[in-house]
């Protein structure tokens, strides 16, 4: 079925829909955090990659495949930076069941002497949002040694935060996850596609149109299903005006939609 607004819909960019695929970065970046947190040392965990390239979906991936492996460890999930660390202390003590009263240092001795004997992932994305006083408090609990904690940053900041030596010193490990390869932007197109019983619409994804869009968003995930989205908006569009030169993806579709992104200049 030739829907091609429902396959603009199925590219929409939101974070609760399970769209991961199973590419060999993300494979690789996957199975190396899932090895790093049964890791007995609690090494603080850096996540790096460029903006898009599927860092908070990853980050729900990890709790998604550990919830469903039976995995009782506890997980906390902040998808926003914290910048008061009392306020991350009550979150921590909350998502425990634990009292949220009292100082800082009350707190702190509170949950370093909960988590520390529980097993737990503590996920903060977009990490490089943190200002200097967070950041040293992080430090701070990673010395304990009694917190897991994964840290998901852009990558430019990232390694600008790990070269200061109060980070570089420590005890820590860094994941990066790449881009997508061409094959693979086809293959995730057409599978996902497939799997919305729009198996017609991704038959016409020919290798050329696929080359195209990998060429354009430089294999960033997230500019792959913007692209998307737009291309098929843009066939949506010709088919109830009766353009049939643009039944199909081709050259002129392809750089409209990179031009609507602003991948390229108009």
């Amino acid at each position: 079925m030739r829907d091609f607004a429902a396959a603009s819909r199925l590219f929409e960019d939101r974070v609760d829909r399970d769209d991961y695929f199973d590419a060999a970065s993300a494979e690789v970046t996957k199975n190396t955090l899932l090895s790093l947190i049964d890791e007995p040392e609690r090494k603080l965990l850096f996540l790096l990659g460029e903006p898009g390239v599927g860092k908070t979906k990853m980050l729900h991936t990890l709790k998604n495949t550990l919830a469903q492996k039976g995995d009782e460890r506890l997980v906390v999930h902040l998808e926003e930076p914290f910048f008061d660390p009392l306020a991350f202390m009550r979150r921590l003590l909350k998502a425990a069941g634990l009292e949220e009263e009292g100082s800082l240092e009350e707190l702190k001795a509170r949950a370093v002497a909960h988590y520390g004997g529980r097993e737990h992932l503590i996920m903060i994305d977009e990490a490089q949002l943190l200002n200097e006083a967070s950041l040293e408090f992080l430090r701070i609990l990673a010395d304990t040694k009694a917190f897991r904690l994964l840290l998901s940053m852009h990558k430019k900041e990232g390694e600008q935060i790990l070269a200061r030596p109060h980070f570089k010193s420590r005890s820590h490990r860094v994941v990066e996850i790449g881009a997508l390869e061409s094959g693979e932007v086809g293959e995730y197109l057409r599978g996902l596609l497939k799997s919305a019983g729009l198996e017609e619409v991704g038959e016409l994804l020919d290798e050329k149109s696929v080359r195209a869009m990998h060429r354009y968003t430089a294999g960033n995930f997230r500019q792959v299903k913007r692209m998307s989205q737009v291309l098929f908006e843009l066939m949506e569009h010709a088919k109830a005006h009766g353009l049939r030169k643009f039944a199909r993806p081709n050259a002129c579709l392809l750089e409209m939609a990179a031009i609507d992104l602003e991948l390229i200049d108009g």
